[in-house]
């Protein structure tokens, strides 16, 4: 009996060793030093502060709750029923444009809580292109380019192939793009969300687009630009529960018995304030610290890094995090009063969004009215997505006419509201989005959503050109930053949106999509006319378009005399051991769904991280 308790003992001490730490209590915390300390416990942060944990002290600071056991966040058919999830947040956009000189403020949703947006999101399985991973690369990112990035995402991902039932309803796949030993779970619905209006979305599709638009096993594979096809998911099939899970980043990296890692503390409830440094003789700002303070207020803790210091707040928060400790816009910190440790005017600035057309849904037939259809109960977004190309969307002379847009972009609008540090910035993104459809990167997407009472045609920009920035404009951390999206102030974004806008009005009209839907469903959405003049047209989009929720580029990674704030090794321009790792570094809006993309950069951002590490 002896000998058995001493075992229990051993065996119980070991599962206790091994567990990560999850608190929202600093007392709980045994020490105030960490090797690295990871600002942003969201989609990035976890991921990343998995793999350092492996052999090296972690330290989390998530501003949002634990909610690893709410259902809300965890179920992913919640998001369609549009159940409020406790970690949704926003703040507002300044007021954007609108019609003929309107204005209107937008909300700017985002994920607060262990996983960020990827507890929020609506799972969609997107990737990046070829074409668009070569023109991050093309910016003055060695390393970036499809190849390199490609192998990044398959390990982060455990695909789950469809099953013959499914593959008879539609779904496929390209084995050698995916990774099936990774943390993230991704995956068709069980059961197929509506296969017949899969099929039917296909059909329309191919036709509105007069056969150009071709289908594709998966949209995956880099090549999207010209294609339809079934989506799949970030999504798992949990055996205990017999159902589809949420895969978010906490839900992969965190939860899971297999990532319980010694190493790994994770603080919730709390945010920082700033990230401290010191400044060499040479010159060299190194980072040494975080100020953290409870998100509702408090006390303030200092932690010590003896290694790195990461931000992965996002794109709406990792700014003002760097303006808060003194690195930014030198004029704009000396307003407030912040002591200047490195002016990089490209900190906030270069910030994008898609813009999304979510007002287009049409009542259902009665006939239509079956699962096969509506999905009802268990309805995820987007089960069929469409990338159509420029040429595919426009027309050859038009597709041509914005090639001479993009490559002859006037800048001064974009410059003096502060959205690019300067016009070279603006005109070299633009080429290299040029570049880009010329191999057929995708112009605009459209997706297909099921209901209980309609069905939606949704659309959305993916390389958009408008540029806006995010600023501080007090040093209180509670307070949100001002963020001036700009949102369709180029003229390329506005011929897109429009564009967009004809072709679901061409779907509700075009069977057999059309056999669904009433007769005058068209007319009841409020979608215009597919004969609507280009003013009509113009003013339902200005009316109507939301933020699609996907933020890019507010730190971004580019040459410095651009506007870049980070390098190609994610470091902060001018320090040692500050790196930036979130959706904010992308300088192009390339992931037309962020999350699975996100999950690449972290992995890469790890690899980096880890490889520095080893030499010092």
């Amino acid at each position: 009996m002896g000998s058995l308790s001493k075992l229990l003992t051993i065996l119980l001490g070991f599962v206790f060793v091994q567990a990560t730490v999850i608190t929202n209590d600093t007392s709980n915390i045994v020490s105030s030093s960490f090797e690295f300390i990871i600002v942003g416990g969201g989609t990035t942060g976890l991921a990343i502060a998995n793999r350092l944990a492996v052999n090296h002290s972690v330290l989390v600071v998530e501003r949002g709750p634990d909610l690893v056991n709410d259902e809300i966040v965890n179920n992913p058919y919640m998001f369609a029923a549009g159940t409020p999830s406790p970690c949704r947040f926003s703040m507002s956009s300044t007021p954007q444009v609108g019609f003929r000189g309107t204005r209107r403020s937008l909300p700017l949703f985002y994920g607060s809580c262990l996983g960020g947006s990827s507890s929020i999101n609506g799972m969609m399985g997107a990737r990046p292109t070829f074409a668009s991973m070569n023109a991050i690369q093309a910016l003055g990112n060695p390393g970036w380019g499809w190849n390199d990035f490609l192998p990044y995402m398959q390990k982060s991902e455990s695909f789950t192939p469809p099953n013959p039932w499914q593959m008879e309803k539609g779904a496929n796949y390209i084995a050698a793009v995916h990774g099936y030993d990774g943390p993230v779970g991704v995956s068709f619905a069980r059961p197929l969300n509506a296969p017949v209006l899969q099929s039917i979305a296909k059909n329309t599709t191919q036709t509105v687009f007069d056969g150009e638009v071709t289908l594709s096993p998966d949209m995956g594979d880099g090549f999207s630009g010209g294609h339809v096809s079934s989506f799949y998911y970030q999504i798992h099939f949990n055996k205990t529960l017999h159902s589809d899970r949420r895969s978010s980043s906490a839900w992969s990296y965190l939860y899971p018995q297999a990532q319980q890692r010694a190493n790994l503390t994770v603080l919730t409830g709390h945010r920082v304030n700033s990230v401290l440094t010191s400044v060499s003789v040479s010159g060299n700002v190194t980072a040494t610290g975080v100020l953290v303070e409870p998100s509702v207020g408090g006390r303030i803790t200092l932690f010590n890094a003896s290694r790195e210091v990461i931000i992965s707040a996002g794109a709406l928060q990792s700014p003002a995090i760097l303006q808060r400790s003194g690195i930014g816009n030198a004029m704009a910190l000396r307003n407030l009063q912040i002591e200047l440790v490195m002016d990089l005017p490209g900190v906030g600035a270069n910030l994008q969004d898609h813009v999304g057309l979510y007002n287009a849904s049409f009542p259902l037939a009665p006939s239509a009215n079956t699962t096969t259809i509506t999905s009802w109960p268990n309805i995820l977004p987007g089960i069929v997505v469409t990338h159509p190309t420029t040429r595919n969307t426009l027309g050859l002379q038009d597709s041509n006419a914005m090639d001479i847009l993009l490559r002859g972009i006037s800048t001064e609008y974009t410059v003096s509201v502060g959205g690019v540090v300067n016009s070279e910035s603006l005109a070299r993104q633009a080429v290299v989005i040029a570049e880009a459809y010329q191999i057929d990167h995708p112009f605009i997407e459209l997706f297909f959503t099921p209901g209980s009472v309609s069905l939606a045609v949704a659309a959305h920009t993916i390389l958009p050109l408008s540029r806006g920035s995010i600023h501080i404009n007090t040093t209180d951390p509670s307070a949100d930053p001002i963020a001036d999206m700009q949102y369709l102030t180029s003229e390329v974004d506005i011929r897109a949106a429009v564009a967009a806008a004809r072709r679901i009005s061409l779907i509700a009209v075009t069977p057999p999509f059309s056999d669904l839907i009433t007769e005058d469903a068209l007319h009841q959405s409020g979608v215009p006319l597919v004969n609507a003049t280009e003013e009509e047209v113009r003013k339902w989009v200005l009316d109507t378009y939301v933020s699609d929720i996907h933020f890019f580029g507010s730190n971004s990674m580019m040459p410095k005399e651009l506007g870049g704030v980070v390098s190609p090794q994610l470091l902060v321009y001018g320090t040692t051991n500050l790196r930036i790792a979130d959706a904010s570094i992308l300088p192009l809006s390339v992931f037309p769904h962020p999350t699975l993309g996100l999950y690449g950069v972290a992995e890469k951002a790890a690899s980096m991280i880890l490889q520095a590490a080893a030499m010092r």
